[in-house]
């Protein structure tokens, strides 16, 4: 059926669940995950208008630390199940530009991703790169719209 799911994760309690969904889809098909976890880069102007590149480059890291720990989280639940994994971060923007770029560079043959994001006018911004996804995307995507369940 699949042979390679990338999992994008905003870091919701959503997209977790959506990452877990992920997982018990790959451990029965014998799929891999790649968990993907874009960063969320502040304007330039809100870091530092005094000293753009040393605030920035700080910023950089700091946001990239922690798609990284948004990725992690789906490569444990994935490594727990005994399903095979591999994790990636980026900065780059648009975002749903970047999710099919990795897709494709990764070989993957489905993006399986939550309906949306963060709660709020995030919420409303983030659940705009799942449609754009599906609307761009020439790989197959599945979005997982549910509730959040307990881990």
């Amino acid at each position: 059926m699949f042979r390679k799911i990338l999992v994008p994760t905003d870091g919701s309690p959503l997209s977790d669940t959506a990452g877990r969904a992920a997982v018990t889809l790959a451990r029965g098909c014998g799929a891999e995950i790649v968990a993907l976890s874009i960063a969320q880069m502040l304007p330039l102007s809100a870091v530092s208008a005094d000293d753009p590149a040393g605030p920035a480059a700080a910023e950089r890291g700091r946001a990239l630390d922690l798609a990284a720990q948004r990725a992690g989280r789906i490569a444990d639940m994935a490594g727990a199940a005994g399903v095979q994994h591999s994790v990636v971060t980026s900065a780059a923007s648009p975002e749903h530009e970047e999710i099919i770029r990795v897709a494709e560079e990764s070989n993957c043959d489905l993006i399986f991703m939550a309906t949306h994001g963060q709660g709020g006018l995030t919420r409303l911004i983030a659940g705009r790169v799942p449609q754009l996804v599906l609307a761009y995307s020439p790989l197959p995507v599945m979005l997982y719209r549910g509730s959040v369940m307990p881990a």
